[in-house]
């Protein structure tokens, strides 16, 4: 680390997507000049389990060209249900929802295990699952089934089982922190704000995320979501708030994985401070990796 210099050090703080099924002459040319921190793997990448293995392999043979020769982390939203990026060759999970109605956490422990298992034999090191946003607000237009529930607790102890089974084999990542269920505007058409006091934020939002913190999580997505309760700058989304991402989780919370990003390019973000800005005060804010999966 100390020999390298700043700007590949500043690669190592970001996590790209890209358009089609091979790699892409831009990341090619990034990962080999600069190094990069990870890839993002959306349905659009992806043939089957046997082209993404491949497709998997080539980018990390790359990183092990690039200067600092660091390999990459490979991530998707293989949640289950409605979000799954790998459909085709694996079992593709039931919907959160639908394992927290089933209520058994060791049902919800074996399911994510045996995808983080399949995730693993292609190469993807990192899940960005589970979300433990409790959805407590029933006009929420983007959480909804990818939630375990309503109720807190039942949330955080399916969280929890979550994260064991997927980091049998892969690197699970809770999100969305602080917590995005009690929400009637999607982040990534527009800006929400959740205005409840902290002891409400205490009771719901937090609980599964520090269940998923008792379980070793290795990695937290932030929201772009505005709490007033904890940042008092207005308009300021915890995805870029020094409060919330290093004083409430890291110091108060005492998480000590990797802090990623939601995209960036998310119109709560983009259409507000811009994605460019906004990178910079995520990093200042303590967001370890920035995720700008489209562009």
């Amino acid at each position: 680390m100390q020999k390298m210099t700043v700007e590949a050090k500043v690669a190592q703080l970001l996590m790209f997507g890209f358009p089609g099924t091979t790699v892409s002459p831009f990341l090619k040319s990034f990962i080999l000049e600069h190094g990069l921190g990870g890839v993002i793997h959306f349905a659009r990448n992806i043939e089957n389990p046997r082209h993404l293995a491949q497709l998997n392999g080539e980018l990390q043979s790359l990183a092990q060209q690039s200067a600092n020769g660091i390999g990459l982390f490979i991530g998707a939203d293989q949640e289950g249900g409605t979000v799954a990026r790998l459909t085709q060759g694996v079992a593709v999970p039931p919907s959160a929802m639908a394992l927290g109605a089933v209520d058994d956490e060791a049902v919800t422990e074996s399911i994510c295990a045996v995808s983080g298992l399949e995730l693993a034999a292609t190469g993807t090191n990192m899940v960005f699952a589970p979300v433990v946003d409790v959805n407590s607000n029933p006009f929420n237009p983007v959480i909804g089934v990818r939630s375990f529930g309503e109720q807190a607790p039942r949330v955080a102890k399916h969280g929890a089982a979550a994260v064991g089974g997927y980091q049998r084999y892969v690197a699970a990542v809770a999100k969305h922190f602080p917590g995005h269920g009690d929400t009637e505007l999607d982040s990534h058409l527009s800006l929400p704000v959740v205005h409840h006091g902290r002891k409400r934020l205490e009771e719901v939002e937090f609980l599964p995320f520090k269940e998923a913190i008792a379980q070793k999580v290795l990695g937290i997505m932030t929201a772009h979501v505005v709490f007033p309760a904890i940042e008092p700058t207005p308009g300021l989304p915890a995805t870029l708030s020094y409060r919330v991402l290093t004083e409430l989780l890291r110091k108060e919370f005492g998480f000590e994985g990797l802090i990623i990003t939601d995209c960036m390019e998310m119109a709560a973000i983009a259409d507000t401070f811009g994605t460019v800005e906004a990178a910079v005060m995520a990093v200042e804010a303590g967001a370890d990796l920035i995720l700008i999966s489209q562009t």
